[in-house]
């Protein structure tokens, strides 16, 4: 298990920003969703969408949930707005009704099902093939950009909005993952620093990191969670700073002033890049019975006056059939951010503040197209004029590299 199997990095030239208060966002409940999308069955596209954005969920929406709703909205712009909905509450507790908390397991079973875990993940993540797999990309704002003039700005009303999407190919092998632009080939060689928000790790080392990170701070029970199979047992951890191995990177911010001071007369700073290995906490959803981990996620505790105060991941994982076996892999999972626009240190201390609304990010990978990594060997025979010719030649094998 590498020592720093994750790296969550936001990369954003961010322009210069006006303030504008975020719209209040109407809360609601899982089972009042499904209230409100019976209600506007038959309505245009469009419209749905616009009511769906206007929402918050006070609970997490299930992706089992997720994909039977979608079915049943009127086009792509409804789905693309239940789909960041769901996104957006995926660090929340589930509908009480989803969980138990009066079946506790003592701690001798507790124990149990935390040993399966440890031993699912030394058994099963050196067991993992070669394979290669499609990651699908798709990045969301609570942000618009607009132009006054000349000049950049940025609009802050709270609603989501797709940013960009995109497909690349991941190939694990050895423990390690590489990730190459769809219809190329991946290879080791290092890769440029993405824009935006990124995630590394999730096809292992994330996994095997973080159970090593909290066995070494706090573990505890917390619930029973209905699973698409059964139930589920949840455990929270907390690991403390000095056991954390969860990077965190953020680069870069604008000043607010490029000038060297503000209206005030307060120190601004160049724009420099953030890192930390921050504190953390979360929750790892396991299967008491195999002791396979179906859920995780990772919340980072952040001190104030850091040019990001979010940084979370949650990935999920399910059975995934490659080369004609079944394994556990990453099916989905979701990053959020929450990042200063511009940077100010008003103290002259190095603590920042932010003059405008700090602006929210969240990414989906949807993980899809699992195929094995193998070199096949073939010999294919000389052509006729070589053979007359030379008779002694040796036949060259085709090696070829099948996904």
């Amino acid at each position: 298990m590498g020592k720093l199997a994750s790296l969550f990095l936001l990369v954003a030239m961010a322009p210069s920003a006006v303030g504008a208060k975020p719209a209040e966002l109407a809360k609601i409940s899982v089972t009042d969703l499904r209230v409100l999308l019976d209600e506007t069955r038959g309505q245009p596209d469009a419209q749905v969408a616009k009511r769906l954005s206007e929402l918050e969920l006070t609970e997490r929406l299930s992706t089992t949930k997720l994909t039977s709703w979608e079915a049943g909205l009127p086009g792509d712009k409804a789905r693309q707005a239940l789909i960041v909905l769901a996104d957006a509450s995926a660090f929340l507790d589930p509908p009480a009704v989803e969980t138990s908390v009066t079946d506790r397991p003592d701690l001798a079973a507790q124990r149990k099902i935390l040993a399966l875990a440890v031993n699912y993940l030394v058994q099963a993540l050196p067991k993992l093939p070669s394979f290669f797999a499609t990651r699908n990309l798709s990045r969301f704002e609570d942000v618009s950009q607009i132009r006054v003039g000349t000049r950049a700005m940025l609009y802050t009303d709270a609603r989501f909005r797709l940013i960009d999407s995109s497909s690349a190919r991941v190939l694990y092998r050895d423990g390690r993952e590489v990730v190459a632009p769809a219809g190329k080939a991946p290879n080791e060689s290092p890769q440029p620093a993405p824009m935006g928000l990124a995630t590394w790790g999730v096809f292992g080392p994330l996994l095997g990191t973080v159970m090593k990170d909290a066995l070494g701070g706090k573990v505890f029970w917390s619930h029973w969670e209905q699973g698409s199979s059964g139930s589920v047992a949840v455990f929270r951890y907390e690991v403390p700073e000095e056991k954390s191995h969860y990077q965190v990177g953020f680069c870069c911010v604008i000043p607010a002033n490029t000038m060297g001071s503000d209206s005030q007369g307060a120190h601004i700073m160049a724009p420099v890049p953030f890192n930390g290995v921050p504190a953390y906490h979360g929750e790892l959803a396991i299967d008491p019975g195999s002791g396979a981990v179906l859920r995780l996620t990772m919340r980072t505790d952040l001190q104030p006056g850091l040019p990001i105060s979010r940084a979370d991941t949650m990935v999920e994982y399910g059975p995934v059939a490659i080369g004609g076996e079944t394994y556990l892999c990453p099916v989905k999972s979701v990053s959020l951010s929450k990042t200063m626009n511009s940077m100010a240190d008003t103290s002259g201390k190095g603590k920042f503040v932010d003059p405008e609304p700090p602006t929210t990010s969240i990414n989906e990978v949807v993980f899809n197209e699992y195929h094995l990594f193998r070199g096949d060997m073939r010999i294919l025979p000389q052509d006729k004029d070589e053979r007359d010719t030379n008779p002694t030649a040796p036949v060259p094998p085709a090696v070829s590299h099948e996904p």
